[in-house]
């Protein structure tokens, strides 16, 4: 897969706002905020880079760049690339996703952890251990820094540092069915983070669409995320949590391709695996995510001629014991 990255400012952005995004008073998920189009974002004056350039706009790439995330994923059987952006109606190149050239083996290995109240210094504990975090933009799980769940890209290893989630679902689903682009009630990022900055981010879909029954891991990260933004849990240290058990059970496609952050900085050089296979949820715990940040995804990308590769093997090492 092409990695498209600029060293320098933006490795140094990514590694210090992928985790920890940047303060909510300067950017929020709102059209008047992102744009139409998601850019406007770049327009939003921040703290000052880390560059010795000091860019006024620390955001610009969430307009310049041209890997940006999310994007609509083409699954139709017309092999002629879709002009129009679904969503903004703006001109595009979307070409048909196509079976992956070189296919690395994907291996999801997430283990069981034990929340903590150790609130930001939960990033330096040794210990197996995660908090429940309110971001200001997201409900999210963050991770310790000796939580051993990893994705492996081939030989390749990615330590899992937060999940988080958006609502409705930031990619779309381009089909013969659905020319405007399928989107779901809602969408689960896994953010894997190596020493070196690199990233990759494990997205998947979550489906209220019919009477499913209530997730456990949802309900059990609803009710212990802090309502009051930029807040880590208070309470409730001791609580078990298998993230592999938020992975669908069924067999399905990835999707991968070369994209960015959906969130500013928007940095580039982030690796994209979205799975197929949607997460069964209630309409519910829809709502309590629209609760807690109503409509907090970005708008659809352009994906500006960048090709979609479906990735037909992955591997989930679930934890069979039934404690969540």
């Amino acid at each position: 897969m092409e990695k498209h990255v600029t060293v320098g400012v933006i490795l140094a952005l990514t590694m210090i706002l992928s985790t920890f995004p940047a303060t909510a008073s300067l950017w929020e998920h709102s059209e008047e905020s992102q744009g139409r189009d998601g850019t406007l974002w770049a327009n939003i004056p921040g703290a000052p880079s880390t560059n010795q350039a000091q860019m006024p706009l620390p955001f610009a790439e969430c307009a310049i760049g041209s890997h940006q995330s999310p994007i609509a994923i083409n699954l139709t059987s017309n092999l002629i690339p879709i002009t129009i952006n679904p969503k903004t109606q703006n001109p595009d190149n979307n070409p048909a996703a196509e079976p992956e050239r070189h296919a690395n083996s994907l291996h999801i290995r997430y283990m069981r952890s034990t929340s903590s109240i150790e609130g930001a210094n939960i990033g330096k504990n040794e210990d197996n251990a995660y908090v429940f975090r309110n971001t200001g933009h997201a409900v999210q799980v963050s991770f310790s820094k000796g939580y051993p769940g990893k994705l492996f890209i081939g030989r390749e290893l990615y330590p899992l540092v937060q999940l988080h989630f958006h609502a409705p679902s930031e990619h779309v689903v381009i089909t013969d069915k659905h020319p405007s682009g399928k989107q779901y009630g809602g969408e689960l990022h896994f953010v894997h983070q190596r020493d070196d900055g690199r990233l990759a981010v494990l997205g998947v879909f979550l489906d209220d669409s019919k009477h499913y029954g209530e997730n456990p891991i949802l309900k059990k990260i609803l009710e212990n995320t802090p309502r009051k933004h930029d807040t880590y849990n208070q309470a409730g240290a001791g609580i078990a949590l298998d993230p592999s058990k938020l992975i669908p059970g069924e067999s399905g496609q990835v999707f991968t391709y070369a994209g960015s952050l959906t969130t500013p900085p928007c940095s580039e050089g982030v690796s994209w695996y979205v799975l197929s296979e949607p997460l069964k949820v209630t309409p519910a715990q829809i709502r309590q995510l629209d609760e807690f940040f109503p409509l907090n995804s970005r708008i659809v990308q352009n994906t500006a001629a960048r090709t979609v590769e479906i990735h037909k093997d992955l591997q989930v090492d679930h934890d069979h014991d039934h404690h969540y």
